[in-house]
């Protein structure tokens, strides 16, 4: 599942309109994580009340976050869904950000499941993170090891995928807490993907891989209570 991992953050409540959105006109960009619907799902049914609106783009209704909320209910039967819009594109407050996959397992391990769909070179930290920001490579990883960090190159969704076959996978919302994994684990470092490249996958529907993006705001909106049965 896809487990995260949160750095202490406390944020302002805002009071946001809440509207009812049709689920068929709302454009997932990412792919969801299986168990985490089927117990989402099991949650929903057994509460009988539906507590957080989802995120959306109010020109697209491109999903910014609540992936899972949305193709569960979907799967359930739901034709609408509460959601907060927000203009994206337009709106400075919101930022968007990437999950870091964390594996607990020695870093040369890890690499060697990879590297056989992937080029793996070896770098100084400083160069091994400008060649993942400015889109040469896919991951590097974090810590170093006595100043060394490997960058691999490949298709990001082949990697992901031979990672989660292989390991149980953690996301962190922060590259910072590689400084706490010490020669426990490693931290996959990648470049965040930008707002213009989320609302194209969602358009074109070539959805991204699980965790992708990670959608940030200075401020929390309210929870609700809605009756699941008010949702058909």
């Amino acid at each position: 599942m896809g487990v995260e991992r949160w750095s202490k953050q406390k944020k302002p409540l805002r009071i946001m309109r809440v509207e009812m959105v049709s689920i068929d006109e709302i454009l997932p960009h990412e792919h969801i994580i299986e168990e985490e619907i089927e117990s989402f799902c099991a949650s929903l049914e057994r509460k009988g009340v539906f507590f957080r609106p989802i995120l959306l783009d109010k020109k697209t209704h491109v999903v910014l976050d609540g992936h899972h909320r949305v193709e569960g209910l979907r799967r359930l039967g739901a034709k609408s869904i509460p959601a907060v819009l927000i203009d994206y594109a337009n709106d400075d407050e919101m930022e968007v950000h990437t999950w870091y996959p964390i594996v607990w397992e020695d870093r040369d391990k890890v690499v060697s499941v990879l590297e056989g769909d992937a080029k793996v070179e070896h770098m100084g930290e400083s160069e091994a993170l400008t060649t993942v920001n400015d889109g040469s490579a896919t991951f590097c990883t974090l810590p170093p090891r006595d100043g060394d960090v490997i960058v691999i190159t490949g298709v990001h969704e082949t990697l992901l995928e031979r990672l989660m076959e292989a390991f149980s996978v953690e996301y962190c919302d922060t590259a910072d807490m590689a400084n706490q994994i010490g020669d426990k684990g490693v931290l996959l470092y990648r470049r965040d993907p930008t707002k213009e490249e989320v609302i194209r996958h969602a358009k074109e529907g070539d959805l991204l891989p699980p965790k992708t993006t990670r959608h940030h705001l200075p401020y929390r909106y309210q929870d609700i209570r809605v009756p699941l049965s008010k949702l058909f």
